[in-house]
């Protein structure tokens, strides 16, 4: 048991190792939870969280193949089971792990522990209040699925993220998610797009051999122009 939840495990490849993550054992009947449903009524939130997506995995190995790690802490955005995080940790990096849940957080801690790795901090956060910390590098996986979070993202990106740093944001070619460059513009938030890929995450009651096809925002801020520059 994770919290309230029964748990199963997934085992899954990142970056030439096997990742081992624990999410509920039946994440669809998380939503049936009535503190949930009442938090849709309020926001439109939804546990996105109980299943580990695609976008995570192309996160994660983005990053570990194009950062060495640093002595600055690294923030993530949206972790829900923590998958992109603790494979980044793993390799090296300072994960500040964060997430607008505090089951999900549950079960970040949980595989965390499982996989022995140590995070340099988890904590709840909504992208609509960002943190007081600056970060050097910020990420999120899979958190692009709807149009309404776009802004808050960006501008937490704009706000919180050191000069000269860098942020990578992962989507599986969401529908919708085309859109977020157009947030970015409004963050003046300089980006380039990588394209990823990666295969289906294997379940424990299912083989599934198909690829995932997705996009790296590799995301800092714009320089200015030159008459803009200071002497």
């Amino acid at each position: 048991m994770v919290g309230r939840y029964e748990t199963q495990e997934y085992a899954i490849p990142v970056a030439g190792r096997t990742l081992r993550l624990l999410g509920p054992k039946r994440p669809h009947s998380v939503r049936d939870d009535p503190k949930v449903q009442e938090r849709f009524k309020q926001d439109g939130y939804a546990p996105w969280w109980a299943t580990p997506w695609p976008g995570a995995v192309m996160l994660a190995e983005h990053v570990i193949a194009c950062v060495e790690p640093g002595p600055e802490p690294v923030l993530e955005l949206g972790a829900g089971l923590g998958l992109a995080g603790i494979a980044l940790a793993r390799a090296g990096h300072r994960m500040a792990i964060t997430d607008y849940d505090e089951d999900a957080l549950e079960f970040v801690r949980a595989s965390a522990r499982l996989n022995e790795v140590t995070l340099h901090e988890v904590k709840l956060l909504d992208w609509r209040h960002p943190p007081a910390e600056r970060y050097t590098m910020i990420v999120g996986g899979d958190c692009l699925y709807d149009k309404r979070s776009h802004d808050a993202i960006a501008k937490l990106i704009a706000t919180r993220l050191k000069p000269g740093g860098q942020a990578f944001v992962a989507d599986q070619k969401r529908d919708g998610a085309e859109a977020f460059h157009i947030a970015l513009h409004k963050a003046a938030l300089a980006y380039e797009k990588v394209e990823a890929k990666c295969k289906a995450i294997p379940r424990p009651d299912a083989i599934d051999g198909r690829v995932f096809r997705g996009t790296v925002y590799r995301i800092g801020h714009e320089k200015p122009a030159r008459d803009e520059m200071p002497p």
